[in-house]
């Protein structure tokens, strides 16, 4: 009986399903639909907000003009590719088709997104990111595993978008059975319909509820409010409204657009005290940086008389749609990245939205029955906005969509038919920053991509993290590169302190403090990571080698029950570091699928069988994913705090680790069903090897200061142009500065093409300050001299003692060889200059340098820079026409040129033989040949295999070789202090113009003398 009472609930569920998927308004489009892309390659469906396009056309597609859930009929199609502009509409759009067509995700239905995929060999349909489909296309430019590409969401205009456009444009002249579907809800569909030369558009009406439109403008006051921070007061005054205007037994939440997360966290706090104070609200954030179970959160149901509040970005215009919406807030504003290409730099600025963006936010509120939206601005502003956004090719850099499509195999990228072309010399600046990097050589008079462009061009980061992880590679230092770069290649894993405010940021400063580096925001970033992991291992009892899961500490109940606590305290989002672990993972894979990296057997390989394991972990994914299509009813605990909840998680419920140690340790593994063991901690574990990440941690942890000084060396060849110095007037800066912002919280540094740029606040040198200036070691070089008594030199190492890692270019004080130094260097003159390295510079309030690391002044600029100016005896060196550098020691100076010279020389072959060496292991692979490099004919024997094997060894011993030479070469000159004592400062352009002169007779000032 009660088993036909489950079946009679799934029939009246699926009979639901099938009539809400009728009432849809695409539904009357199907045919049409079909009838048109039958005698057309491109079809625009331009629908409303609502009409179900994005769910239902793919499924029509798939299911041609039989019933849905029968088999395929005519005009059907059977592999289908469906883009999406982000991660998380792949994810949830390919769990709501899978749902209706009645079919397990990993089936006939799969996503592929960067991180994770359940594509499988049966999937017809594919939901993937935009970027992805471009990545296949340069494996497979015509894209043969697909009948039919549709591209959603098309009206955003991301740059992938219009690459996209542009592709398929010419993909459909070689393909001519290819079919394309342009959808959007707002599009500009004349421009997109004379792109692809006047082709088919059906127009789907949305299923839209009347909405009425209110105009509350701010008032002068609190317009004036909002110039640093967004005023909550309006929004907190809209709360009140509806709740004196609409009894609460009527339904209908509310949906506030805002701009960005700052002024998510600027309302949450004010929005969340007044619902405490009502009882008739729950507050909840949506954003991107989210956790996947935070974002699940609004679609959940709220109590009876009480109304979910969504402070959501633009997110929540396309790409996500939430039921329930009865009230829309919006603010009008959005925040874009932009891009300066004279100063080399982003900006983030808050902008008006465009009409299409407006009415969007709008229709919003018309889905589930009659709504109202609210409008921060006045009609005079909504009739001054743009009608359709800035296309964003126009506004970022294009040194990436530039080398995709030269790898692609297109000769000429200005010819390229772009729907919005940018600007030319945003073109050249792109094409001249590849040759820089030497991604890029002119070869009769025809741009090829080098061996380093292919393989930058596989690994989906910046150029300057592929650099480094291709450099770490040749200097035999993957494994601290790979937790570095993926550090620097996500959304950073620690909060903000301008998340925190008062004794809590205090708090949350002092307890990162422990694990903060004097030599940058990676290094801080990469202790923070070690230490999870640590913590994880010995959590869940993975500590010991070989996964020897019988014997557990009892005590490590309490340590992994403090795992959320320790996150909390020092402001680290676990979400994130599990993400690193992924990117590690992933980086990893690209280096040995390039052959840069030795493809050794892990010791998961070896030793987690485990099928059973991986089965209980695909599992756990199934279980994870039917419990977020459940919704579940929110209550008025959702309001605390984030701290409140989990301080209640830590004494109530048994940690995950725990439950992950006790599976492992089980004696029947068979189930995984009654233990509720985390699928992030089941991946960490058997999907990454969690005790060799431990053991990378403690080998990351006890690196010496060579070690550091070469991983520097690493990075700076990845991130170079990408140089700033510090300002003159710094040290008054620092000595004049106090507060909770930091010593360093004024300091001002300059670039080449940007001056007077500040520290990012969260950055480790706005606390560390000192570690910056080279007067601080000054007295310990000094300490060399013989008039320096060993007792001074006893204090002065004492004093240094808690700081000995702050610097990278410490002095032996065993040193037994006097050079010629004077007891006092001239003011100016160092051994210790500073500079720093910077990922990238961004403009918000003001330009900030983010995520920096300081490096060796001096061997950083002779070992990278571009182009090298000089007097006769090398004791001025003007690097880049931009930072000049003056030496006291002529000797020691044309010395450190002289093994800089070979040093470059010898990287670039190494470089150069190596990529070499991997596009042929890498080309070989796909053709199927042997790999051995020997051309035997139509014979092979034992002798000339042997032979060849041999080979190729005595090649990999001389790369090996090599690579120690070099290696030991840079750290020796790197604690050699090349050059000898020496000053830095900025030119400007006044000084750049009167660098050069003629040179008269016994002249020794600055001449041109540029070195290879």
């Amino acid at each position: 009986m009660y088993l036909d009472f489950l079946l009679k609930r799934k029939f009246a569920r699926i009979v639901k399903l099938r009539i809400d998927q009728s009432v849809l308004p695409i539904a009357n489009f199907r045919t049409e639909l079909l009838s048109t892309l039958s005698k057309h390659q491109v079809v625009i469906v331009a629908g409303d907000t609502g009409c179900g396009k994005s769910t239902q056309v793919p499924q029509y597609l798939y299911y041609g003009e039989s019933n849905l859930n029968d088999t395929p009929g005519p005009n059907s199609y059977q592999n289908i590719a469906v883009t999406q502009p982000r991660r998380i509409a792949c994810i949830s759009l390919a769990a709501r088709v899978s749902t209706e067509m009645l079919n397990e995700r990993g089936s006939k239905v799969g996503y592929q997104v960067r991180f994770e995929r359940s594509r499988t060999k049966a999937t017809r349909i594919l939901f993937l990111t935009e970027g992805l489909l471009l990545r296949q296309m340069q494996r497979d430019p015509f894209l043969n595993d697909y009948d039919v590409i549709v591209l959603d969401e098309v009206h955003e205009r991301h740059w992938q978008t219009d690459c996209l456009l542009g592709l398929v444009k010419c993909l459909i002249v070689v393909r001519p059975k290819l079919r394309v579907v342009l959808m959007s809800a707002t599009i500009n569909v004349n421009t997109f319909a004379k792109f692809f030369n006047d082709c088919p558009i059906i127009q789907v009406p949305g299923r839209l509820y009347p909405i009425d439109l209110h105009y509350i403008p701010l008032s002068p006051v609190e317009i004036a409010n909002t110039t640093d921070r967004i005023d909550p007061a309006p929004y907190i005054r809209l709360l009140r409204r509806i709740d004196v205007t609409y009894p609460a037994t009527e339904r209908g939440d509310l949906l506030i657009f805002l701009s960005g997360m700052a002024d998510i966290q600027a309302i949450m706090e004010p929005a969340k005290a007044y619902a405490e104070e009502t009882k008739r609200w729950i507050i909840l954030p949506l954003h991107s940086a989210l956790s996947a179970s935070d974002q699940e959160k609004v679609f959940h149901v709220a109590p009876d008389c009480v109304r979910k509040c969504i402070l959501s970005t633009n997110i929540a215009e396309t790409s996500l749609t939430i039921d329930g919406i009865r009230f829309v807030a919006d603010s009008g504003k959005v925040k874009e990245l932009s891009w300066d290409s004279k100063a080399r730099m982003r900006c983030l600025k808050e902008f008006s939205i465009s009409k299409a963006s407006a009415n969007q936010r709008k229709g919003r509120a018309g889905r589930t029955g009659p709504g109202v939206c609210y409008r921060f601005y006045t009609q005079e502003d909504y009739d001054n906005f743009e009608a359709f956004s800035t296309p964003e090719i126009r506004r970022v850099p294009l040194e990436t969509l530039v080398l995709q499509m030269l790898v692609m195999g297109l000769p000429d990228i200005k010819k390229f038919p772009f729907i919005d072309p940018p600007e030319m010399k945003c073109i050249d600046e792109a094409l001249d920053i590849l040759k820089s990097h030497g991604a890029i050589i002119p070869q009769n008079n025809v741009l090829t991509v080098t061996p380093l462009g292919q393989l930058l061009s596989d690994i989906p980061v910046e150029f300057s993290i592929g650099r480094m992880l291709i450099m770490a590679s040749l200097l035999r230092l993957t494994n601290p590169v790979l937790s570095l770069a993926a550090g620097m290649a996500i959304q950073c894993p620690l909060l903000p302190y301008t998340a925190f405010s008062g004794a809590e940021q205090t708090r949350r400063i002092d307890a990162l403090a422990e694990y903060e580096s004097d030599h940058g925001d990676a290094f801080t970033l990469v202790n923070v990571f070690d230490e999870w992991i640590k913590m994880k291992s010995e959590a869940t009892g993975l500590i010991k080698q070989d996964h020897e899961l019988d014997e557990f500490d009892n005590d490590n109940d309490k340590g992994c029950t403090n795992i959320k606590r320790w996150c909390r305290r020092i402001g680290a989002q676990q979400q994130r570091l599990h993400e690193m672990v992924r990117l590690r993972s992933q980086f990893a894979q690209l280096l040995k699928d390039s052959g840069l990296l030795d493809s050794k057997s892990t010791e998961s390989d070896k030793n987690l069988s485990r099928t059973q394991h991986f089965k209980n972990l695909n599992y756990a994914r199934r279980s994870e994913r039917m419990k977020s299509k459940r919704r579940r009813l929110l209550t008025l605990q959702d309001n605390l705090s984030e701290n409140s909840e989990s301080e209640k998680e830590d004494h109530h419920v048994e940690s995950d680790s725990s439950k992950l140690r006790k599976w492992l340790s089980a004696s029947s593994r068979s189930s995984i069903n009654s233990s509720n063991v985390p699928v992030q901690d089941l991946e960490l574990v058997l999907c990454y090897n969690l005790s060799s990440l431990a053991q990378s941690a403690n080998i990351q942890q006890n690196m010496t200061q060579a070690d550091l000084q070469l991983l520097k060396v690493v990075l700076a060849g990845g991130m170079y142009p990408q140089l700033a110095i510090g300002d003159s007037a710094n040290a008054y800066r620092v000595a004049n500065r106090g507060g909770t912002a930091g010593a360093g919280a004024e300091m001002v540094f300059h670039t080449k093409n940007k001056g007077f740029v500040t520290l990012h606040p969260n950055d480790v040198f706005v606390r560390k300050p000192d570690v910056l200036f080279p007067e601080r070691n000054l007295k310990k070089r000094n300490n060399n001299h013989p008039n320096v008594s060993k007792v001074q030199k006893s204090q002065t190492s004492l004093s240094n003692k808690n700081s000995k890692q702050s610097r990278d270019d410490d002095f032996d004080d065993e040193q037994t060889e006097e050079e010629n130094i004077p007891e006092v260097l001239p003011s100016g003159f160092a051994y210790d200059h500073q500079l720093l390295m910077y990922l990238d510079l961004m403009e918000t309030t003001k330009p900030f340098l983010v995520n920096t690391i300081r490096v060796p002044a001096l061997p950083t600029l002779l070992l990278y820079c571009r182009e090298v100016d000089t007097n006769a005896d090398i004791s001025r060196i003007v690097f880049d026409s931009w930072l000049e550098v003056r030496l006291l020691d002529v000797e020691a100076a044309q010395r450190a040129v002289a093994t800089t010279i070979w040093l470059r020389s010898t990287t670039q072959c190494l470089m150069e033989y190596e990529l070499a060496e991997c596009l042929r292991r890498r080309d070989q692979t796909l053709t199927g040949d042997s790999g051995d490099g020997c051309d035997n004919g139509n014979t092979t024997t034992k002798t000339s295999t042997k032979y060849c094997s041999s080979k190729k060894d005595e090649n990999k011993r001389k790369i090996r070789r090599l690579q120690r030479i070099l290696s030991h070469s840079l750290a020796a000159f790197l604690a050699g202090q090349p050059g000898g004592a020496y000053s830095i400062k900025r030119l400007l352009a006044a000084d750049v113009k009167q660098l050069f002169r003629k040179q008269d007779n016994n002249d020794n000032n600055i001449c041109e003398n540029q070195l290879a």
